[in-house]
């Protein structure tokens, strides 16, 4: 082996001068010296604990509560007492590293709440959210209005900020809204599950208008477009194209109006004409003409230049938007709103100078200047032919009414109807009525009422008020002869 190596002479000396300093005593600091503070050990700091108090009050009698805890534990002995007492405040305490569970109220579905420490949060029902209203019912629907029918509870409950939090309960009878909002919930969960697309894409419709949560509804956007309209559901662009042609309109020869009475009595009530005083039902030829003077161009008529525009409109709209409801289709917009505002919207979609949109306009402009209505809502019902029906019925005139479980319409109280026709004409069964809201009386258990038949020509508008309304109900019934198609628009007055 070699001999070691000298140390350099530089390291040798710092080696020293190490030495020197660690053997040396310490020296006196002088005045100019800064004084550093002693550093002793710390002991850690114990970790900051959740708290949370429940507090609980219910104006509703016979209410039990229950606290489901995944984190934390009871600081009390006992849980809530069952059933709550009514109309007096009561707290129960809870803590640990993080207190996390779910709130449970009988006959509503639980809602979690949590207090985090670490993360810094307190919350209710979702992680963003420090207030929120719990709802439920039993047997809850919709009934024949735009109201819901039936009970149910609602809690309303906010949690304040910080590691010591208190959660606040507040448990009532639902309200009349809650209760809507909470049908429509159910209905939009059931159209979910059956997977039917229209049924779907209705319920989404008015669940937006009646203020359904955001989440749910986006959900359900996700499941409507992982289906497909039932074929025969909707009129395709290329039927539309191939049936809605002018040159295929028909207009039989002899057409009068006809009136078939009651057979079983010939003095029955419903043979008079009439129920009531006021009562106005009358067929114009040529109202389309008059209507539409100052914008349909001079070198058509007016009623063929509105059809051609309205199937070009509908050739224009997203497929789907032409969709069936009973034996005819409808035009409106994919949400299948029918204010006045929502047709045109949908006739303007891709011109607003678009040629339906001006005729649609004009009409409802001449509709309200003519009979000093406001108009509220459009139907625009498209017949293909004979096969195409409209069942018999009333109009909505009532704010609570609705026109079929997949109806999205919001309407409003109104007084009377002026529907426009073009196209090949067809017959308007017209039926006296004798239920609750018709002043018509019987002639008996077996009384057959009174039809009346008045035929609708192209370019004709048939206009009646609310006490015929309430009398009578009309409808298109099919034919057994072929036929052309057919428009009507429909504008409900106010």
């Amino acid at each position: 082996m070699g001999t070691p190596a000298e140390p350099a002479e530089g390291h040798a000396s710092r080696c020293e001068e190490l030495a020197l300093v660690a053997s040396s005593p310490s020296p006196q600091p002088s005045a100019s010296v800064l004084r550093l503070p002693v550093i002793r050990g710390v002991a850690p700091r114990k970790a900051a604990r959740a708290q949370l108090a429940i507090t609980v009050t219910t104006e509703v009698e016979d209410v039990e509560l229950a606290v489901e805890l995944a984190e934390g534990e009871a600081q009390d002995e006992g849980g809530f007492p069952a059933p709550l007492p009514c109309g007096v405040a009561t707290t129960r305490r809870f803590c640990g590293k993080d207190v996390l569970g779910r709130l449970c109220v009988a006959g509503v579905p639980p809602v979690p709440f949590g207090v985090q420490v670490e993360a810094g949060r307190s919350f209710v029902a979702t992680e963003v959210r420090r207030r929120t209203l719990a709802l439920g019912a039993e047997e809850l629907g919709l009934g024949s209005g735009m109201g819901a029918t039936g009970r149910g509870t609602a809690v309303d409950m906010s949690i304040s900020e910080g590691p010591q939090a208190v959660l606040t309960v507040n448990i009532r009878r639902a309200k009349k809204k809650e209760l809507t909002k909470l049908a429509q919930q159910q209905a939009l969960q059931t159209a979910m599950e059956r997977g039917r697309y229209s049924s779907l894409l209705a319920q989404i419709a008015r669940a937006k208008t009646r203020k359904v949560e955001a989440a749910m509804i986006e959900q359900a956007n996700r499941v409507l477009k992982t289906l497909q309209p039932k074929e025969g559901s909707f009129m395709t662009h290329k039927e539309l194209a191939h049936l809605m042609k002018w040159r295929r309109v028909t207009c039989p020869d002899g057409a009068a109006e006809a009136s078939v009475p009651c057979g079983l009595d010939e003095a029955c009530p419903c043979n008079a004409g009439s129920a009531q005083p006021g009562e106005l039902c009358l067929v114009m030829n040529d109202a389309v003409a008059v209507a539409l003077k100052d914008v349909a161009p001079s070198h058509m008529p007016a009623d063929q230049w509105l059809f051609k525009a309205l199937v070009q409109a509908a050739l224009h709209a997203p497929e789907g938007c032409v969709w069936k409801s009973g034996g005819k289709f409808l035009l409106s917009n994919e949400e299948r709103n029918q204010s006045a505002n929502a047709i045109v919207g949908v006739l303007e979609r891709n011109n607003t100078e678009s040629e339906a949109g001006k005729g649609v306009r004009a009409l409802v402009s001449f509709t309200e200047q003519e009979y000093g209505y406001r108009v509220t809502a459009v139907q625009l019902n498209f017949h293909p032919n004979h096969k195409s029906s409209h069942k018999q019925h009333r109009d909505i005139y009532g704010a609570g009414q609705k026109g079929g479980i997949n109806c999205t319409c919001s309407f409003m109280k109104c007084t009377g109807t002026v529907c426009y026709s073009l196209g090949s004409s067809r017959q308007v069964l017209c039926e006296t009525i004798t239920d609750a809201r018709s002043k018509y009386q019987t002639c008996g258990e077996e009384c057959q009422g009174m039809k009346t038949y008045k035929w609708m020509h192209s370019g004709s508008a048939m206009h009646f008020n609310a006490p015929w309304n309430n009398n009578h109900t009309h409808g298109i019934p099919p034919l057994d002869e072929p036929c052309g198609p057919r428009i009507s628009i429909a504008l409900l007055c106010a």
